[in-house]
């Protein structure tokens, strides 16, 4: 094999070419896929912090929510608990209403039985006289019938 002149040209001939190669096409693809690369590696970063933020802000919403079911738990037992005093209240006072009803009404029916019996013992007297005048023919006088008492 021979070296000369041409191989010479041809081998810096294709030592610049590959250099202009590089520096005309090489070089801004390889900027290209650079700047490519940064930016995904950015938008995941940025994706990862927006997750962990999103995560963050969900356990605080969650915490939140629950705080809030507590309280309305508790406002709802308050208001219950408060809703049985008033009903046992008022569950009383009924009770002590029909009591006293019961009692008046019960006094009512002892003055009535008092009263029945009163206008029955005149009943009672005025038929005996009735009777032992029709069977013995004379009228009883009143001093026998005080006497004997009549008892209810």
């Amino acid at each position: 094999m021979e070296f000369d002149a041409t191989f010479l040209i041809a081998a810096i001939s294709f030592i610049v070419f590959v250099f202009i190669m590089n520096k005309i096409f090489y070089a801004p693809i390889l900027n290209i896929m650079k700047a490519r690369q940064d930016f995904v590696e950015e938008n995941f970063e940025q994706a990862g912090k927006t997750k962990e933020q999103t995560k963050l802000r969900s356990e605080y919403r969650e915490g939140e929510l629950e705080k809030s079911r507590e309280a309305a738990r508790g406002k709802i037992a308050a208001h219950s608990q408060e809703l049985k005093t008033e009903r046992s209240k008022q569950i009383s006072e009924y009770k002590n209403e029909l009591y006293s009803n019961i009692s008046q009404e019960r006094d009512n029916l002892k003055n009535s039985a008092i009263e029945a019996k009163e206008v029955l013992k005149d009943s009672v007297v005025n038929i005996a006289k009735e009777i032992s005048q029709k069977i013995l023919g004379e009228s009883v006088n009143q001093e026998l019938i005080n006497k004997s008492n009549i008892e209810e």
